[in-house]
């Protein structure tokens, strides 16, 4: 079954790094619970699934999504961290809180089809 949502929707409580810690991609600052980050969300256009692949501290934050990787669809994102935890498991994850889209890249975006490698006939 598959459920239609917003991207905003869809980043709301979604895990931002491992189980415990979560770092800045760019200067690997340690972030933690109620700081403001921009994340990078990535879809491969093959799957369904979604990951955070970058979170940005403020001080790194990119504006754009200036280099978009082709097949995936991207969403740029800032939103405040928040923790989620597992009573049974008593594990916590890192999550991402009150998500504002700031950009967003289709799967299409990064090379156009005329930037293929061309075939010689034979």
């Amino acid at each position: 079954m598959k459920v239609v949502t917003t991207p905003t929707q869809l980043l709301e409580g979604f895990p931002v790094g491992p189980h415990d810690t979560t770092t800045c991609q760019h200067c690997e600052y340690r972030l933690y619970e109620g700081d403001r980050v921009t994340v990078l969300a990535s879809r491969p256009a093959d799957t369904d699934r979604w990951a955070i692949y970058r979170p940005y501290c403020v001080a790194c934050s990119p504006d754009t999504i200036t280099e978009p990787t082709r097949g995936c669809t991207e969403l740029l994102a800032e939103c405040r961290l928040g923790t989620r935890a597992d009573l049974p498991t008593q594990q916590t994850r890192v999550v991402a809180l009150e998500p504002e889209i700031q950009d967003s890249s289709p799967p299409s975006n990064r090379a156009a089809e005329s930037e293929a490698i061309p075939i010689p006939d034979r």
